[in-house]
């Protein structure tokens, strides 16, 4: 029984090193090795900055670290939320959160999902969900290292590089599923499609908080959910900037992918920024910033 018995303390020894409550040095450790480790990676295989943040490199891993990264994070911000759920619920809700939008928008404009198209996000999705919340003490580790420090900021980048993918893809598959289309007569008064890619590239950047079904439109009711916000301002700016200003198409995509950044690592500054816009916004337009109070109207006895 001595054999069994230093066995158990030994995995009891490890599950408490790697517990989230033990002030383990091995958390802050790990987070920094990842961090620098993905650093000099990139450093030295890909083909420079401009190709990792535009999401281009695909002769390197600089494509798939960051795609694993995005479905990494998205895993890792909705733990709490699916942690009692049932496994099949917990995955698919974490596939909605991953991309929904990638499901809605290509969908508005009658073309394949891209999840459909490139399985391999399935399966990065089913792969990052099960390592996030289903592999006992290792799970709640992985959590406290992403959850600070470079680990944190890591996934933040994987994170705007990602979803500016989502958006940009979104907008260009909208304006040529529109240029392409041949069974209905093209607008008369709009030379290139400027309403269904706004569409497609806000529903690419948030189509998820929007489902199920059941959720409505609560994701838009007062207008200050930030991946609400960028997901409406991306597609505008890079719009306005390629099909008005002559921008090219990827130093667009290099705009709204830092724009994506900083918002995801400066949130404090973020928001004192976007409440600045958006209040200049509604007080020239007149339209109405908050919702009124909902009245219930009650029955006289």
């Amino acid at each position: 029984a001595r054999p069994t018995q230093q066995l158990s303390r030994s995995l009891d020894a490890l599950a408490f090193s790697m517990s989230p409550s033990a002030s383990h040095p091995l958390v802050p450790l790990a987070s920094w090795v990842a961090g620098a480790g993905v650093i000099a990676y990139l450093a030295t295989h890909s083909l420079g900055l401009f190709p990792v943040l535009t999401l281009t490199d695909r002769k390197s891993w600089a494509w798939e670290i960051t795609a694993f990264g995005f479905f990494l994070k998205v895993a890792q911000d909705n733990r709490k939320k699916v942690a009692d759920l049932y496994w099949a619920k917990a995955l698919v809700c974490n596939a909605i959160a991953a991309f929904g939008g990638g499901f809605l928008a290509p969908m508005i404009v009658g073309r394949t999902p891209v999840p459909l198209m490139e399985e391999t996000f399935v399966w990065m999705v089913v792969v990052t969900w099960y390592i996030t919340h289903n592999i006992p003490h290792f799970s709640d580790f992985l959590g406290e290292v992403l959850r600070e420090g470079p680990g944190r900021t890591m996934l933040s980048i994987f994170f705007g590089i990602f979803k500016t993918q989502q958006i940009v893809g979104a907008v260009e598959l909208a304006s040529k599923a529109v240029a392409a289309e041949d069974l209905l007569p093209k607008s008369a008064y709009f030379p290139f499609a400027v309403a269904a890619p706004l569409l497609c590239g806000f529903v690419g950047g948030c189509g998820g908080a929007f489902l199920p079904p059941s959720s409505g439109l609560a994701p838009i009711e007062e207008g200050k959910v930030w991946n609400i916000r960028a997901a409406f301002f991306a597609p505008l700016m890079y719009v306005i900037a390629t099909r008005f200003c002559g921008v090219d198409l990827l130093t667009a995509k290099l705009g709204i992918c830092l724009f994506r950044i900083a918002g995801e690592l400066f949130p404090s500054q973020r928001d004192a920024i976007m409440e600045s816009v958006t209040s200049v916004l509604y007080n020239g337009s007149n339209v109405r910033s908050t919702p009124l109070p909902t009245v219930v109207p009650v029955k006289k006895a």
